[in-house]
Parts: C-alpha cells; structure tokens; sequence
C-alpha cells in the first residue's frame, strides 16, 4: 500500500482510496489470493494469539479514560466476562437515548417512500424488505447476472443501483425500530441492539479465562473435506491406472505412458480451476459429496452461516441473503466463482474503504461478522471446522489497514471475546436460525424470529 497507517484521536484508520474489502463470509475456500510464506507465518502469529504480558497494560490507559472509576491496573487484570459485560461506564452507546431520539426525528430522518412502507404494517414492511434485498444482490456484480454487453460504466451503475436498495432496506428496518407501525404494534428492537464487551486490549488469559481456546477456535480443520479429498484422490488414481491399463489392450507397456497423460490432463484441469474459478469446480465437488455422506457436516454449516447472520444483525450489519451449499450457490449465482455463504449490505464500509478512511467501529464489526462462524461452532463442538475463508479476509483487512503485530492481537482479542459472548448468550437462537436456514427461509423470516424471541429481554441481555 502506498499510504501509511493513521491512528487519529477521533479512531479513524486510514487505507489507500479505492481499496475493495470484502464482506461475503463463508465456510468453503477463500476467494482471496493466496498469502505469501510471510503472510501465512504473520497469520498464525496473529490468530494463534501469541500473547505477552505486555499487550494488555499497554492500552489499559485508554479504557481508563473512557470509564474514570477504573485504573490501570483493573484493566490489565485478565476478568471474567460477565464482570464487565453489564458494567454502565463501559457501555458505548446510550441506547435508551438513541431510541428517543429516533422517535422524536423520525419524520425527519427518512425518506416519505420508506415512511410509507413502515405504514404499511410490520409485516408488510419486512416482506419489502425482502424484496429490496433480492434485488441488490442481482444489482451486484459479483453476484447478479452479466450481460454480454456490459461495461465499466453499465456495471458500475447497476452497483449502485444495488447500493440504493440496500440503504432503501436498512432505512425501511430502522424506521421500525424508531417506533410502533401498525396494527399488529410490533416493532424492530435488536438490530444493532447487541450488548458488546468492552472495547480494548485484553491478555490472552482473559480469553482462557472465559473458556476460549484460540488454537481450537481460530484454526479451522476443515476434517470433513479433507478426509473427503484423500479418499476421492486415492479413488480417482485407482480409476486412472485401471483406464490405463484397459485401453493399453496386449499393449502393457504402453499403458503407465497412459496413465501419466491422463494424470497431467487433470494436473492441468485442476490448475486452470484454482486459477480461473478460485477452485470453484472443486469446492462443489467437495461441498456436494460433504453434504451427501456427512450429517454432522451439515449441522456445522448451518450453525456457522447462523452465527455470522445473528452476530451481524445484533452488531448492526444487515444479512443480505445466503446460501448452504456450494451448489445452491451456483444455482443461484450461475457462477462457480461464487462461493456458499452469507452476504452482508456492506455500503457503509465500503464507502469508508473509497474514502481511505475506515472507522474503529467499522473495523471491530468487520471483525465480529468474521469471527462470528468460527464462534458459533466452537461455543457447540468444542473447536471449528470451517472458516479458513473468514479469518483469510480478516487477515487481509487487518494487512490492507497496515496494523502492527500488537494492534491485529488487541482487535482479533476483543473479538473472539465480544462475539463468544453473544453466541453463548444466544445458543438457542442460533440453533433455530440454523434449522430455519436449511429449511430456506427468507432473510425476513429470519429477522422476524430473532425480534420475536427477543422481543420481551431486557437490554442487558440482548
């Protein structure tokens, strides 16, 4: 990157303008370039948590300025997460306050279009909500249709075009968490409602503290595919040597001749996939006969993709729309570059990412979203499977914002600690997000069950 980082006193991170971040998370692998040796040494260094005592005193002054009643020393203290979770001083933001505020303006605050659907009826609202939903993501280039006469200019204008549907969405949501519409009284409470651990640098016992294993957490093993791909390479040279030797007739010394060119065909289909489809073709092989011979498989990818919707929506970040499966995806995309996962509005960051000026809040709810996979399954099975994908585009945010060793720690830190916590505080939830999901319900439909299963919490524990 030719710009440097900048750590101002308003917490604005600056990037290089025009870098493109992105915010599709999902269990299959990466559409990243792949990292260099030093990357991935740098990224085992960074979410292996190697901790020194000093990286949690070292920032303890700044979350003594924010909250007067607590010194240095409590703050390095590594304590239990409930201890802090509830603690008024170290709460952000004042969410009885906004909510006033919200109800007094909000006239003022949104479009007589969006006004107009939230009239309509909660219920109404949320099915427009779908609708606008959809739309952006056919609106988007990387997931909707191209057409053979499209250019710069025609896709760039579809983009945003998706932009605005998406904006249209979140401001149709917020207007319902603004006040009561109609008849039914019902109304959006829990998007961007979710209590959140304080924000600074904590020690890597306070995540030991809280039962949190980063090595099991933060290491996918993907067991599954792997597994899957040394039986189906160990099938796939036996079926080869066998064709071989068959085709080579009484001519037996021609048939290891055979059998090479055949292996050197598919040497060369597979690097074409990796190279042109990011491995697409044999991610849906995978992924296919994963879903077919593994239940557990299943179960995990459901919790996983449940995990990033509600930690998104409690967070502030709308869902957008998802799949299960590699082959949903291409069935939905047409693509095979596309892979299975959940897909965010991310309008918001990436404006921030034009702008070359990226939030601290943006940042920590990039990262949450991220972790929020990896956490779901580890809260349920004790490590995760899935995710490698997740933590490589986390990794590239935190190389594009040029963070140190220490500043990638602090964040990956109060991440794991601030998304474990909503997992763990809403493991129901999330087991019933995950069955819904793989019954295909619709983005509205999910939203629907998370504000009514936390209609009636107090805020503290939503």
């Amino acid at each position: 990157m030719s710009m440097g980082l900048v750590v101002a006193p308003s917490a604005l991170l600056v990037v290089a303008p025009g870098s493109k971040v992105s915010t599709k998370w999902k269990r299959g692998a990466t559409r990243l370039p792949s990292p260099s040796a030093n990357d991935r040494k740098r990224r085992l260094r960074t979410f292996h948590l190697c901790a020194s005592s000093s990286s949690s005193s070292s920032s303890s002054s700044s979350s003594s300025s924010s909250s007067p009643s607590r010194n240095n020393d409590e703050a390095s203290k590594p304590s239990p997460l409930g201890t802090s979770l509830h603690g008024s001083d170290d709460i952000t933001s004042n969410i009885e306050t906004s909510e006033t505020e919200n109800a007094t303006n909000v006239t003022e605050t949104f479009s007589r279009d969006v006004l107009d659907v939230c009239s309509k009826g909660y219920d109404f609202a949320l099915l427009e909500i779908d609708k606008k939903l959809d739309l952006a993501i056919k609106l988007d280039p990387a997931t909707g249709e191209l057409l053979p006469d499209d250019n710069e200019q025609t896709i760039g204008t579809r983009q945003q075009k998706g932009l605005e549907e998406e904006k249209f969405a979140i401001d149709v949501l917020e207007c319902l968490a603004s006040s009561s519409r109609g008849a039914e009284n019902k109304r959006i409470r829990a998007f961007a409602r979710g209590q959140q651990v304080p924000k600074r640098s904590y020690a890597l016992a306070e995540l030991k503290l809280n039962d949190i294993d980063p090595s099991k957490l933060l290491a996918p093993t993907e067991n599954t595919i792997t597994d899957i791909k040394k039986k189906l390479g160990f099938v796939i040279g036996v079926l080869v040597i066998m064709g071989a030797i068959v085709t080579s007739g009484e001519d037996v010394g021609a048939a290891p001749f055979q059998a090479i060119k055949t292996f050197v065909f598919l040497s060369f289909l597979l690097a074409y996939d990796a190279v042109a489809l990011n491995a697409g073709a044999q991610n849906l092989v995978l992924d296919f006969i994963a879903n077919l011979t593994s239940e557990e498989y299943k179960t995990r990818l459901r919790r996983h993709e449940a995990g990033h919707f509600l930690v998104a929506y409690l967070t502030g970040v709308l869902p957008k729309g998802y799949t299960l499966s590699s082959l949903d995806a291409f069935k939905r995309f047409g693509r095979l570059n596309v892979q299975a996962g959940t897909l965010f509005c991310d309008g918001q960051f990436q404006n921030e990412v034009k702008r070359g000026k990226i939030t601290s809040t943006s940042v920590g709810r990039f990262a949450c979203v991220a972790l929020a996979g990896v956490c779901a399954e580890y809260a349920k099975y004790g490590n995760s499977e899935g995710g490698a994908a997740d933590i490589a585009q986390l990794d590239q945010l935190f190389n594009a914002l040029q963070f140190s060793q220490k500043k990638s720690d602090d964040e990956v830190r109060w991440a794991t600690l601030n998304t474990m916590a909503i997992v763990r505080r809403h493991g129901g939830l999330v087991d019933e997000l995950a069955r819904m999901m793989g019954t295909g319900e619709s983005t509205a439909k999910l939203i629907s069950i998370i504000e009514a299963r936390l209609a009636n919490a107090d805020e503290k524990d939503i």
